[in-house]
């Protein structure tokens, strides 16, 4: 009941019910409820830290994105962003308030229900995904860093503080580890000696179907929008490759060539597969299983 007169306070109508959102993996930066009153439902987002993150997932892209997770500029630019691609629908901001510190945002209620797995889709599903993260990956930059602009570094530049960033992770979580310690240490040189990037994008770091909601064999709405950089579009591929299988991939690629070429991962998947490693995507994978994962694209 306290949660629900905090709530309150977001909304001029009377709280029917709250209903706490699960999204289904451990780490996630935000409280998010379900809040029904006699107008209908929305979705509210509060981010749960105050200060700035400790886990090697927000640490990460903190260090090399700016990306605060305890702040909600970032939500709310990644909104505006996807609101312009109409291929997968994402939440409109309906209001925004701070009470007792906190930030708290109200946002649209999306239908559909949660995906648990890109594999084993509709090729027209798969298809229609390719599509928008092409249409995403449209909006070029010439700099890396966040949609908000709090952080905003030459695009040139990129592998360089990547480089500086995956030494920094390895020094804070990784150095009683002997083969991330020496991974680092073959990679770095290469991580330097990389071409850079010809522009960034909008990429989401943690790609992954718990963020999506999908319905009568359409994805209809994405939902988790913390995580969205700007970066090498090569990044999204890099994670995808970890949530698909080879099926599902051919529509999926189908899909994103009808409006851009698949990149070449072929000089960067073992330095960025590195640092999505260290990062934590999809969890503490062994070092060796990590970097055997098949390459997809």
């Amino acid at each position: 009941m306290q949660q629900q007169h905090i709530l309150q306070q977001l909304f001029d109508e009377p709280i029917e019910t709250v209903v706490a959102l699960d999204p289904g993996y451990s780490g996630h930066a935000s409280d998010v409820w379900l809040v029904k009153t006699a107008s209908g439902e929305a979705v509210v987002r509060s981010s749960k830290l105050k200060d700035r993150p400790l886990n090697d997932f927000w640490w990460g892209i903190h260090n090399l994105f700016g990306i605060d997770p305890a702040n909600p500029i970032h939500f709310e630019a990644a909104s505006k962003m996807l609101s312009e691609i109409p291929t997968i629908a994402a939440p409109n901001i309906l209001s925004r308030a701070e009470i007792n510190g906190r930030p708290y945002l109200v946002v649209e209620k999306m239908a559909g229900h949660p995906m648990k797995s890109f594999t084993d889709q509709p090729d027209e599903l798969l298809r229609q995904f390719g599509i928008w993260l092409a249409q995403v990956h449209g909006s070029t930059y010439a700099h890396f860093g966040n949609l908000a602009g709090t952080k905003a570094i030459g695009i040139q530049h990129f592998h360089r503080h990547l480089a500086r960033t995956m030494e920094r992770l390895v020094a804070r979580y990784y150095k009683d580890s002997p083969d991330f310690v020496a991974a680092l240490n073959r990679l770095l040189p290469e991580t330097e000696r990389l071409p850079a990037p010809s522009n960034a994008s909008p990429v989401l770091i943690d790609i992954d179907p718990s963020q999506f909601l999908a319905d009568d064999g359409r994805i209809t709405a994405i939902v988790d929008l913390e995580a969205y950089v700007l970066g090498p579009r090569e990044l999204d591929f890099i994670a995808l490759e970890y949530v698909f299988d080879r099926k599902a991939s051919v529509p999926f690629t189908q899909g994103y060539e009808s409006v851009l070429p698949v990149p070449d991962l072929s000089e960067v998947r073992e330095v960025y597969r590195f640092f999505y490693r260290l990062i934590g995507v999809q969890g503490s994978v062994e070092l060796d299983k990590w970097f055997a994962q098949p390459d997809l694209f």
